[in-house]
């Protein structure tokens, strides 16, 4: 699996699991904002972004995460989830409690069934009707047609082929304390399924403004979320390296 880290080297490590399609090195974005607060940021390309051969699993990409630590020597991480890579970021969360100090849900898709309800966004609806006949050759022409690149529609395909599978393996009972940020009017990400997703954790809670929603975090150059949620890391005393 590929990682890519920004920011302080020396600073807190903060996993960034990146929204549907993107690879870790995408996360060039927060670099001056994470080496100006003090955090570590490392930024995870889940496998079948480059593997276009691998299975696709939330156990896959957490094994890996879980390696990259072990292998780096990090004992403490807090960990963020955007858009897409939100269940992906509860599942490490769950699974690996005992290194993870606190859990950051942006913008993140909630439980499947109520997302599939509630989205409105025309892409995604397009989207899920392809998914629903999985037409592979059609999805993937589909998103090429957005402008994704193949690795990119491929690994959009196979992270919806998680996302909209079985949830079993989150451990939603072990996470720790799961923060919340989230739009109201989110047409990508309807806070109706990540409401219902709180009310499965032992411990949240929601933030609401319009910066935590896909527009606003689209619109707001200044990264005002990404501040609030790095500072507040910090603040709190950071994690063991």
């Amino acid at each position: 699996m590929q990682v890519h880290e920004f920011g302080d080297s020396q600073g807190v490590p903060v996993i960034f699991f990146m929204g549907t399609p993107q690879k870790g090195e995408s996360g060039h974005e927060f670099s001056e904002l994470a080496s100006k607060v003090g955090i570590r940021l490392i930024c995870p390309t889940r496998p079948w972004y480059d593997e276009l051969d691998l299975a696709p699993s939330f156990e896959k990409c957490s094994e890996k995460t879980s390696e990259y630590l072990q292998n780096n020597e990090i004992r403490k991480c807090h960990v963020i989830g955007g858009s897409g890579g939100g269940p992906f970021a509860l599942h490490f969360s769950s699974v690996y409690s005992e290194v993870v100090d606190s859990c950051y849900l942006l913008a993140s898709m909630g439980t499947p069934s109520i997302f599939v309800e509630k989205v409105k966004s025309p892409p995604t609806l397009e989207l899920l009707e392809l998914l629903q006949n999985n037409n592979y050759k059609s999805t993937i022409d589909y998103l090429m047609s957005l402008g994704l690149s193949k690795d990119l529609a491929h690994g959009a395909w196979s992270d919806f082929k998680v996302l909209l599978g079985s949830w079993e393996s989150i451990e939603f009972q072990n996470s720790p304390i799961v923060y919340i940020h989230h739009g109201e009017e989110d047409e990508n990400a309807p806070i109706e399924s990540i409401r219902d997703l709180a009310g499965k954790l032992p411990s949240s809670e929601i933030r609401v403004s319009f910066q935590a929603s896909h527009m606003g975090l689209a619109e707001d150059e200044e990264l005002s979320e990404f501040n609030l949620i790095f500072n507040e890391i910090v603040a709190r005393g950071g994690a063991g390296r």
